[in-house]
């Protein structure tokens, strides 16, 4: 069945904001791409995209590939639109989340990016292609900024020694100067233990740009040790013992309420200090509980550059991280972003961006209410909203509609006059 001639205003009226960076004939493609990634699929792949919008498997092919349009336009436009709205836009209460994301690969040969290391989705060493990627989030909103496709010591003929390897640290500073330059709005940067390197703390502190992070358990950290009697570089282990047999009537109760109403009750100790080899002095927050039920460990150790914030800031900012998580499961379980059958890294980064617009279009609707006057039944997720926009496409193709169209407005859940004139449905 394929998608043809829609007239879906709501949809078409976003991706018209991108008309510009195309011919006339990429555009067609492109917004053909986007109608085919509202699409349910069993396994994901250029050819099942193609068969879904009636397309040559070879012209989408060649608009993954050869096809000359700019990528970072695309994602500049995108941001763009976003920026645009008040119930789309980042806001200053919201944070910068930076984290990678990985797609596995076991039986990729000669996909470029794909080799043995780290997986984060799988929580082990997988052949996988891995990408740094940024996101803004707070309370009411969160939205991918822009991301960075890390490219393996492997793949350089002179390993971390070649002049064009980057590190996933590398990779993460170019990531936060990109926010900053768009003038994307966020009061911290929030990352995980794996990114809180002495190199990045100091990166990001020399910016003026607030930090709050996790720190990795090995990570020595200046304390006062009550037995010494002298301040002296110790072990989290060693800091939480201390803290829970000498300081138990020290800690503070910290209540955050999460963006789904959830409350979750932490106890805190926190203390101005210093890390080894770090010339940027922090205030760590020991904090006992677990951020989220999945959740491996009851007790983490926050840093932050912003030595005056309160504890409650600091733990209800690194919990709004969160939404760059949120933000890799629904581009992977509703949008297909791990289900490529492409090997260039030109290609994958393609895919990936085009997954970011689709993800946008669904971002944009929800955000503003634009489906709640169309439809009849309630969206929630973004599962449901996909669901809603590719029935209006199907309905939009004529191929469903049947001579009764109050059976088809039925089946649809669609209760707009204005949509069903636009649809042919109606008089």
């Amino acid at each position: 069945m394929g998608i043809l001639n829609t007239n879906i205003s709501i949809i078409n009226n976003f991706l018209s904001n991108f008309k510009e960076l195309f011919s006339k004939k990429q555009f067609s493609v492109f917004v053909l791409t986007i109608y085919s990634l509202l699409a349910e699929y069993k396994r994901n792949c250029l050819s099942s995209m193609a068969e879904n919008i009636n397309l040559d498997y070879q012209r989408l092919q060649y608009f993954f590939s050869e096809s000359r349009w700019d990528l970072d336009a695309l994602n500049n436009k995108r941001l763009k639109i976003i920026e645009n709205q008040r119930t789309t836009k980042s806001t200053d209460n919201g944070i910068l989340a930076i984290d990678d994301t990985s797609v596995p690969k076991p039986y990729a040969k000669d996909t470029e990016g794909a080799h043995y290391q780290h997986c984060s989705s799988l929580k082990r060493e997988e052949v996988c292609n891995v990408a740094v990627v940024s996101a803004f989030s707070s309370i009411s909103k969160y939205f991918p900024i822009n991301l960075k496709s890390y490219m393996p010591e492997a793949e350089f003929t002179r390993g971390k020694n070649d002049y064009m390897f980057k590190s996933k640290i590398t990779l993460a500073k170019e990531l936060v100067n990109d926010a900053v330059s768009k003038d994307i709005n966020f009061s911290h940067i929030c990352f995980d233990s794996w990114y809180t390197s002495v190199d990045f703390i100091e990166f990001i502190d020399s910016k003026n740009l607030k930090l709050i992070a996790e720190l990795k358990s090995n990570r020595l950290i200046n304390f006062y040790h009550p037995v010494k009697r002298r301040h002296c570089f110790i072990k989290q282990d060693e800091l939480v013992k201390l803290i829970r047999s000498l300081y138990p009537h020290k800690l503070k109760p910290v209540v955050i309420t999460q963006p789904n109403g959830y409350r979750r009750d932490y106890l805190c100790y926190s203390f101005k200090s210093e890390l080894k080899d770090c010339s940027v002095k922090v205030k760590v927050v020991v904090v006992f509980g677990k951020f989220i039920n999945e959740d491996s460990k009851s007790i983490h150790v926050l840093i932050t550059n912003d030595l005056n914030s309160y504890n409650h800031t600091i733990v209800a900012k690194y919990t709004l991280r969160w939404g760059i998580e949120r933000t890799f499961k629904e581009l992977k379980d509703v949008f297909c972003f791990d289900q490529y059958q492409v090997r260039h890294k030109k290609q994958i980064q393609r895919y990936w961006m085009l997954c970011f617009i689709a993800w946008s279009l669904v971002y944009w609707i929800k955000q503003n209410g634009y489906l709640n006057k169309t439809l009849s039944c309630r969206l929630t997720s973004f599962n449901d909203y996909k669901k809603a926009l590719n029935s209006l496409l199907l309905l939009g193709t004529g191929i469903s509609i049947s001579k009764n169209s109050a059976s088809v407005c039925a089946q649809y859940g669609l209760k707009s006059n204005r949509m069903k004139k636009a649809l042919g449905l109606a008089a």
